[in-house]
């Protein structure tokens, strides 16, 4: 039941890029969740996924292993899987291909990644929620100010990552709805003052409301939220 308390943006990726593992590459296997986290008794994409033994690898958070974010501290060829949720648009564009690169060096069986779409839909929505971050509370937004420097990939550089390979491309969510929920996260957060960290918690569980069934789609709309990259190998 703690995958809940993620509200709703990070549970859909995490459910989605969950399924999109079980139909790629089924259990058992071993998967290395590059900037996975590690928490109470287990790692997040761990709640949403059964059967399979999963080692998480960050540069910041907590997870079994540190690393400086370039090269993974990792043998060729010692995970049947590489993951990774949301990492790619916290990378710079022209950095991005090498340290995808080596996840194909990591990897057995499948590399399978996900991210929001860098449309200009959702450019504009990140770049107006880190200035509405930035008007409440005086500095930017963490994680938003890294996707505007670095920008989120589109589509054409999604593909470019995987020329020659056999690989599947997915999509799902809304980013006008994601605009809507950060956009009331932040102003819960100001109204709330000392108490920000508990109204948080709050807004999460309140964004649940937004959640629908899972439904992956082979081309992105509009307002898509995000993008799911799922490569065989061998």
């Amino acid at each position: 039941m703690l995958k809940y308390l993620y509200g709703m943006d990070s549970f859909e990726r995490h459910r989605s890029l969950a399924e999109v593992i079980r139909t790629t590459a089924p259990a058992p296997a071993t998967i290395l969740d590059v900037g996975g986290e590690k928490s109470i008794r287990c790692n997040h994409l761990g709640r949403f996924l059964r059967g399979y033994e999963i080692q998480t690898v960050n540069v910041a958070r907590s997870a079994d292993t540190q690393y400086e974010g370039a090269r993974l501290p990792f043998p060729d060829h010692s995970f049947d899987i590489v993951a990774s949720l949301d990492t790619a648009e916290h990378v710079r564009r022209a950095e991005r291909a090498a340290w995808i690169a080596d996840f194909f060096r990591v990897a057995r069986r499948a590399v399978i990644l996900c991210g929001p779409l860098g449309t200009d839909v959702q450019s504009r929505i990140d770049r107006e929620l880190n200035e509405l971050h930035r008007t409440l509370f005086g500095h930017d937004h963490h994680y938003l100010s890294e996707h505007v420097a670095c920008t989120m990939p589109d589509l054409e550089e999604i593909r470019s990552w995987v020329q020659g390979r056999s690989y599947r491309l997915l999509f799902d969510g809304d980013a006008r709805v994601y605009e809507r929920q950060q956009s009331v996260l932040f102003r819960w957060q100001k109204a709330a003052g000392p108490l920000k960290s508990p109204a948080k918690y709050i807004h999460q569980l309140y964004t649940l409301k937004d959640l629908r069934p899972l439904h992956l789609q082979a081309e992105p709309g509009p307002h898509t939220r995000r993008w799911y990259l799922a490569v065989t190998l061998g």
